[in-house]
């Protein structure tokens, strides 16, 4: 619907013209609709009196005491030295790398089951000391290979500074995060987050003389999740 007296161009465009209706000189707006058209008339008169743009001054004082829910702000991270920091060159040479691998190893991947639970009280004792098996870890589900990089992710507070994530670990943590199919939901996200900050943590805590082999990786998990899955935020 467009009355033919509107003259400021906001039904040009996505707003189509669907009737033309063209006010009355005499429209006597306290007057009932007779029919159709006075009903439109009525509608056009309503809408020149509306303002465009509403806002309202909410007095958030009585509401204090009555909130349910807080969102948690993430802590500001602790900048590693400059040295530990990967370039651009590094970090999108990476990024190629595990997207051909992640494309080889979908691939490979067999219809089959989809084991829905594992033994996670045993699971990072497991994980510090074998590395995945091929066959065993694509059958897992995609809530399982999360439950993994929780518990590896909760595995991280125990280690102390100056220390990184063991070999054998580090290939669990790439093997799931090659595995997880996109997109992912934001509670998964809010997991990849978390394990890239552990990250960054542990790399912020380590000696400005340490040997690469043990920050390069903690490098390669932060971009992998960063970059390739999105969470550009907490990139280098």
């Amino acid at each position: 619907m467009c009355d033919s007296d509107s003259s400021d161009g906001e039904y040009d465009g996505i707003l189509k013209r669907a009737l033309e209706v063209k006010m009355p000189d005499n429209f006597d707006p306290n007057s009932i609709p007779q029919n159709g058209n006075e009903y439109l008339h009525h509608v056009i008169y309503e809408r020149s009196r509306c303002q465009k743009c509403v806002t309202v001054d909410i007095d958030r004082s009585k509401f204090k005491n009555k909130q349910t829910f807080r969102v948690q702000e993430e802590p500001i991270m602790k900048p590693p030295p400059r040295n530990f920091l990967p370039t651009s060159e590094w970090q999108i040479e990476k990024i190629k790398d595990f997207t051909d691998f992640r494309q080889y190893v979908h691939s490979q991947i067999l219809e089959g089951s989809n084991i829905t639970s594992f033994d996670d009280d045993n699971f990072i004792e497991k994980a510090k000391n074998e590395t995945p098996i091929f066959s065993e870890i694509t059958q897992f589900s995609q809530s399982c290979k999360i439950t993994m990089l929780r518990i590896i992710t909760n595995y991280l507070d125990s280690l102390q500074p100056g220390e990184s994530i063991e070999n054998k670990l580090g290939t669990w943590i790439y093997a799931i995060l090659t595995l997880l199919e996109t997109p992912l939901s934001p509670d998964y996200c809010y997991s990849l987050r978390e394990l890239a900050r552990k990250c960054s943590n542990i790399r912020s805590n380590l000696p400005e003389n340490t040997e690469e082999s043990l920050y390069v990786p903690l490098n390669l998990y932060i971009c992998i999740i960063a970059i390739y899955f999105n969470q550009l935020d907490l990139s280098d």
